[in-house]
């Protein structure tokens, strides 16, 4: 639409006239003008003050509820423990007890599905007092079956008030325990704080009962003052109004009640505080009001020409305001465009702030990235350290040839598999989400790697056909891509296909040609799946509907990461299926490439694994312990070591061949012991391997970086290990062979 320019109007008078007419007719409706504005203002102030301190207190109730929820959280993961899923109290108790002198908290209590306490943390074991600490919230959290957090309780040590979250421990459809976590209320109190509050404000926490919490500034004073007990009263879950403190200041005060728990959180300003700017505005509105009223005609004709700069000043202003650069307006002595200078002013405050806002979210958000990033990886590192030694040991009792425990050794490994595959799934579909997951592409023979997953997940599945048919032509089919991701995403495809075939199944792995691609259909004939979940089971954290016992299990990541994993190699992913009960058809297509030349692997001598010499460090003593004694078994001259210091002390007199270090090890990293070891006096010159719970791409580089020949993430394959561990035996002694015999 084009600009319109006004056009000149010979009826126009100039300003100097208008204001002199404007003195002439009087200024009282200006006076009116001006308390009707004024007046407008306050109440924009007053429901500005109030809207504030409304998202000030939902701000802090999602912090309450953020640390009331973390607490049901950890006692959720409690109730998962070994120890209680063991029925073994005593060992539950000892690790509540490092729970609560880690945490600060005054107890955790374990009850009965009757409400009987079975032990505390603050009693010796076997003693503890029968006798409930606020039995309304455990009688809820009996009847509901849900987390409940109880009202402010009475507490014999400083600080003296405490409150308890109770959380009912279900096995199925059955309640069998309720684990509660008595916490002191000062745990309230510091998240109020951590808090970014404006000064001179005052916030509480109040529970159901209308029992302060928490406050800050701390008072004596247990209950609400009448005027905040009125605010509560209304039984909204949210509000805002007048309020007086217990010091007796009056304030806007707004409430949010906390969805976990039912307390209230409450944010007051000083309405003084609220009031100063505008007080201040209102002085110098009088002050110009009656500096009008009397010398508004004598000066109408001289104010008439200082008016005109001020226009060219808020002129300017407002380009500037446009435009995106700073405003700055001096006083211009006129109360009407002075609050226009303010309002542009303002606008543009508003504008920085909102910027900054928004920089400021920005900055949140990578932070909480890295918070994620750092969290997944020790999640990885905690899950996969007390996987290894599970893994050796089931290893190494097959060794054993105990047939007795054969069955026991096979749910073991299932089970083993599925949790070590959920670990890596949770850290693959993070980097892909992400786009930090990178392959390597490069000749892969695609008949081998349909073998080699078929063949793994044949030894573990024994109560379904698994069949491979390879058309004419594969076993000659090269695709470009990662060999490991590949025989990942055949290996969901496979383990899905079982998880929904009931016993006594077929699940049909075959491949054929396609012009210059090949396609992989994994066939079962289980459960089938209807057209509407069809478009969404590669979907993230999709699952299909399943009967309440969730029997199948999994995360509803297998399929998501296979759909990625196979667009990153450039091919295509797609699933069919006839309906309910016709099984369902998973196909993959991948373009091939050129087949390379073909390499020859070398052959293990068998006379350097028996002559090798093997140093274990790990300061898990089951998963150090464990590796050795596969190691041994199988010839190797082993020496263990908890610590860096001791494994340093074991290289005065022994200098083994390969060593397997852990990385998170107490006082020294794998990464610096690797450097002592190279550095003087040591001079170490064999083979070092990382065999640690740290698995993301960013501790492979820094494994390389610190002179690792391999890195491997726990648990690893006992025949990968195995299979390295001769290897780079062979390299040794091959290096020392060429070494004897060409003396320098």
């Amino acid at each position: 639409m084009p600009l319109l320019t006004p056009k000149f109007n010979p009826r126009a008078r100039p300003l100097r006239m208008r204001l002199l007419l404007l003195a002439a007719s009087g200024l009282l409706p200006l006076v009116m003008v001006l308390v009707w504005g004024l007046n407008h203002l306050l109440e924009e102030r007053r429901a500005a003050a109030e809207t504030s301190v409304l998202e000030l207190s939902r701000a802090l109730s999602t912090a309450v509820d953020a640390e009331l929820r973390s607490v049901m959280t950890l006692l959720q993961h409690m109730s998962n423990s070994d120890g209680l899923e063991r029925a073994d109290l005593r060992d539950f108790q000892e690790t509540a007890e490092r729970t609560v002198e880690q945490l600060g908290w005054n107890y955790i209590a374990l009850s009965d599905s009757e409400g009987r306490v079975l032990l505390r943390t603050n009693e010796p074991f076997g003693k503890a007092s029968r006798s409930l600490v606020e039995p309304d919230s455990m009688a809820r959290a009996i009847e509901t079956r849900q987390p409940v957090v109880s009202g402010v309780i009475e507490w014999p040590r400083a600080p003296s008030t405490a409150f308890t979250v109770r959380v009912p421990v279900m096995r199925g459809d059955q309640l069998v325990y309720v684990l509660s976590a008595c916490l002191p209320t000062d745990k309230i109190l510091a998240v109020l704080k951590l808090q970014n509050i404006p000064s001179g404000s005052v916030t509480g926490v109040f529970d159901r009962s209308s029992r302060r919490v928490a406050r800050s500034p701390p008072s004596a004073t247990a209950q609400p003052t009448p005027s905040m007990q009125a605010l509560l009263d209304r039984g909204e879950d949210q509000g805002a109004g007048r309020t007086y403190t217990v010091e007796g200041v009056e304030s806007h005060t707004g409430f949010t009640r906390v969805p976990s728990s039912g307390w209230v959180v409450a944010v007051g300003i000083s309405m003084e505080e609220t009031n100063v700017a505008l007080r201040a505005l209102l002085q110098a509105v009088a002050v110009g009001l009656a500096a009008s009223l009397a010398l508004a005609v004598v000066l109408a004709w001289v104010l008439s020409r200082r008016v005109l700069a001020p226009i060219e000043a808020l002129k300017e202003g407002a380009a500037a305001l446009g435009r995106g650069a700073p405003v700055h307006l001096p006083p211009l002595d006129i109360v009407e465009l002075d609050d226009v200078a303010i309002a542009l002013t303002t606008a543009a405050a508003d504008r920085d702030r909102a910027a900054a806002r928004i920089g400021e979210a920005l900055r949140t958000a990578e932070e909480a990235n890295r918070s994620k990033d750092q969290f997944l990886a020790m999640l990885g590192h905690e899950l996969r350290n007390p996987l290894a030694p599970i893994a050796t040991a089931v290893q190494l009792m097959a060794l054993k040839g105990d047939d007795k425990t054969a069955q026991e050794r096979r749910i073991i490994e299932r089970q083993l598999f599925h949790v070590t595959r959920l670990v890596d799934d949770l850290l693959d579909v993070s980097r892909i989400t992400s786009g930090r997951l990178a392959i390597r592409r490069e000749p892969v023979p695609l008949a081998q790697v349909l073998t080699q997953v078929v063949d793994a997940i044949q030894q573990s599945v024994y109560q379904h056909t698994l069949a491979l048919q390879l058309a004419p032509g594969v076993d000659d089919a090269w695709v470009a891509g990662d060999e490991v991701r590949l025989v990942q995403v055949f290996n969901n495809l496979l383990v899905n296909a079982i998880k929904f075939t009931p016993a006594g199944g077929t699940i049909r792995v075959s491949a054929s040609m396609q012009d210059d691609q090949v396609r992989v259909d994994v066939q079962d004939s289980g459960m089938g799946i209807t057209q509407p979940e069809l478009a969404r089971i590669f979907d993230l954290f999709y699952q299909a509907p399943q009967s309440s016992d969730r029997a199948r299990g999994g995360l509803g990541l297998g399929l998501a990461i296979v759909k990625s994993l196979v667009e990153m190699h450039g091919g295509s992913v797609s699933a069919a299926s006839e309906g309910p009960g016709h099984g369902t058809c998973v196909s993959v297509v991948l373009p091939l490439c050129e087949v390379p030349a073909a390499s020859v692997l070398p052959e293990e001598s068998e006379s350097a694994r028996g002559a090798a010499r093997i140093l274990v460090v790990d300061d898990n003593e089951d998963a150090a312990d464990t590796c050795a004694t596969l190691l041994e078994i199988h010839g190797y001259e082993v020496r263990v070591a908890y610590t860096p210091q001791a494994a340093l002390e074991m290289l005065d007199g022994f200098t083994p061949d390969v060593a397997i270090l852990d990385i998170g090890l107490p006082g020294m990293s794998g990464y610096t012991l690797a450097g002592r070891m190279q550095a003087p006096p040591f001079h170490y010159r064999g083979r070092l391997v990382a065999l640690t719970g740290y698995g993301q791409a960013a501790d492979m580089a820094a494994s390389k970086a610190a002179g690792f020949d391999a890195h491997l993430t726990k648990p690893v394959s006992p025949a990968d290990l195995l299979d390295l561990v001769a290897l780079y035996a062979q390299q040794v002694a091959d290096s020392f062979s060429s070494s004897a015999g060409n003396p320098s």
